[in-house]
């Protein structure tokens, strides 16, 4: 469960970069884009609460992140 949550929210933090530029090129508009940044915005608040601010392991090796 931790490990997903990591890939999910680092997923909505590369959407959160993607979104201005995808608008920058003008392949979306600006109401689609916002909607695109309140969504990520909202899906990493909604994992980091699971995976941030927790000891880690003794052994990261296991981790496929770090």
């Amino acid at each position: 469960m931790k490990n997903i949550c990591k890939w999910i929210g680092l997923l909505s933090i590369a959407v959160i970069f993607i979104l201005p530029l995808a608008f920058y090129i003008e392949q979306i508009t600006l109401a689609t884009m916002k909607q695109g940044l309140l969504i990520s915005t909202l899906v990493w608040f909604g994992t980091s609460v699971f995976w941030i601010g927790r000891k880690a392991p003794k052994d990261l090796a296991g981790d496929p992140i770090l």
